[in-house]
């Protein structure tokens, strides 16, 4: 049994309740899941400022001490854009937090973090014994999505396939910040723009697919041929008055036919 916990949209500096927040769900895990992987799946930051950025670090390399820690950043983070418009947005994130998923360098607590194929950006992948994790930057890098919009370029979507179908056998986790499959209203401010790619990549290749966004708790079974897709709450607010939850999901036998999954919310 493999288990792992995932958390999506921190907003640390949107409020200092927000900050106190996720120090205490950070915590929390360290005190009573150590060694559990943690995946983050972006706006970590509210408006990807220099001390935002710092505020986050700080906690994370706490974490990582006792557990493996995988984020990828969110609209908030970098990409066109958070509250406050920050041009030196994505510098941050990669002085602070790693380019450009996560911490790759040596003297950051991460562990086996290769980028493939070489020369893509915005994909890395994290091998865990027979699960396989996929960090999927959704940022447009170009930045002419408007608000708060992602977006999946064509040799992303290629290199994630190619990388996906590599790992064929074990339990492929893909994460990404933005809602795959947005649609009506919420698609033209919200959406991702190559949401199709992403789909096709995915298809018949993905045993887990994880996202944040909406700040909505979300669960499919068998959606676009995906086992179990799960949508992340935003993580720092709280339910019933001071109540904090995180998602934990459980793998039973990852890496065989028979791989099943178990999701539940853990209040703190």
């Amino acid at each position: 049994m493999k288990k792992i916990i995932f958390l999506s949209d921190l907003h640390i500096g949107l409020r200092r309740k927000d900050t106190l927040s996720a120090r205490k769900i950070l915590l929390r895990i360290i005190a009573s899941h150590p060694g559990t992987p943690v995946i983050i799946a972006g706006d970590l930051t509210d408006s990807a400022t220099r001390d935002q950025f710092k505020s986050v670090r700080k906690l994370l390399l706490k974490l990582a001490e006792t557990n493996p820690t995988l984020v990828v950043p969110g609209n908030h983070d970098y990409a066109w854009k958070g509250n406050v418009w920050q041009d030196d947005a994505w510098r941050y994130w990669v002085r602070y937090l790693g380019s450009p998923l996560g911490w790759p360098g040596e003297s950051v607590p991460w562990m086996g973090v290769d980028y493939e194929p070489k020369g893509v950006d915005g994909l890395g992948v994290w091998k865990d014994g027979r699960c396989v994790y996929f960090g999927i930057d959704s940022g447009d890098p170009r930045d002419k999505q408007i608000c708060a919009r992602g977006y999946i370029s064509k040799q992303l979507a290629g290199a994630l396939a190619q990388s996906l179908k590599k790992y064929a056998g074990k339990t492929r986790i893909a994460i990404l910040h933005h809602h795959p499959f947005t649609a009506g209203l919420d698609a033209i401010f919200k959406g991702l723009h190559g949401s199709a790619r992403l789909v096709k990549a995915l298809k018949n290749n993905c045993e887990l697919l994880l996202f944040g966004h909406q700040h909505e708790y979300g669960i499919w079974r068998g959606k676009n041929t995906v086992p179990l897709t799960v949508s992340s709450h935003k993580v720092t607010s709280t339910f019933s008055g001071d109540c904090l939850t995180i998602t934990i999901i459980e793998i039973d036998k990852p890496g065989t036919p028979n791989v099943s999954f178990h999701h539940r919310l853990e209040v703190l």
